[in-house]
């Protein structure tokens, strides 16, 4: 048993293993703990966490503008764009690290975030970039294979292959390869990427305790990706504009995430 001091929800419970760091358990509603602490750490230096919510909507928008008239790539964009968001949002990893170990936080020192643990933050960019291009490629296949419509724009596909029975083995062949790759990215990174930022380790032992967390922690880690996910769908339903504070405000907390569930 490894006490558990100022960690909001989290139950002084670890699990050890020789690969991986030590995890607790943590309540089922500690998600919500970690969205109010995201949110004072998005107001302790608003410029900086908001500078990162610009930018990342700003990148989607350009590739949503590239893909709009191509509809066989668009859904395929917006999710595979999802895929490699906790990579983007490292730099707020570092601001919340600092504001957690009391040192003066820096935009500019958040934006060189890598230097801290190059390897591993370059190989789970590798890796975030390389699940992306799967699911874009596993995408491009079903819609290939299956649809056999003739819409043009991206909503009519996609209303079409929703409303017409003609492509239900489509519907759910897309959500369920889709919502695997999901899964498997989000345990896989839930805890890594901040993991990453904040220790000295290998890329191995942050994957591999996110896994760990994730398995330790089943209801309170689904809770959280229900959060993200609906969170995400509001701020892409808003023209991207709300993913303006969104993804400053997911990246913070995702710090205290890790914090809570990480010895």
């Amino acid at each position: 048993m490894v006490p558990d001091n100022e960690v909001g929800n989290a139950v002084d419970t670890v699990v050890s293993a020789s690969t991986i760091s030590p995890v607790r358990i943590v309540a089922l509603t500690a998600p919500f703990s970690w969205l109010k602490r995201g949110w004072v750490d998005l107001w302790r230096k608003p410029v900086a966490s908001l500078f990162y919510g610009f930018a990342v909507a700003l990148a989607g928008a350009v590739i949503l503008a590239a893909t709009l008239r191509l509809p066989y790539l668009f859904t395929a964009a917006i999710t595979g764009f999802l895929l490699v968001g906790p990579m983007l949002a490292a730099g707020l990893y570092e601001l919340s690290r600092c504001y957690h170990a009391d040192e003066p936080p820096s935009l500019r020192e958040s934006m060189l975030a890598w230097r801290r643990n190059p390897s591993g933050l370059i190989g789970f960019g590798l890796l975030s970039l390389l699940a992306g291009t799967l699911w874009q490629m596993i995408s491009m296949m079903l819609v290939t294979l299956f649809y056999k419509g003739d819409a043009l724009a991206p909503m009519a596909l996609v209303l079409e292959v929703m409303l017409n029975p003609r492509y239900l083995l489509l519907f759910v062949a897309y959500l369920g390869a889709g919502g695997l790759i999901a899964a498997l990215v989000f345990a896989a990174s839930v805890v890594s990427m901040p993991m990453l930022v904040d220790r000295r380790c290998d890329l191995l032992k942050a994957i591999t305790t996110s896994f760990h967390a994730v398995a330790e922690n089943p209801l309170p880690l689904a809770l959280w990706a229900t959060i993200i996910m609906v969170l995400t769908a509001i701020g892409f339903a808003t023209a991207l504009i709300g993913l303006i504070l969104i993804l400053p405000l997911l990246g913070h907390a995702s710090f205290h995430a890790y914090k809570d569930l990480v010895v």
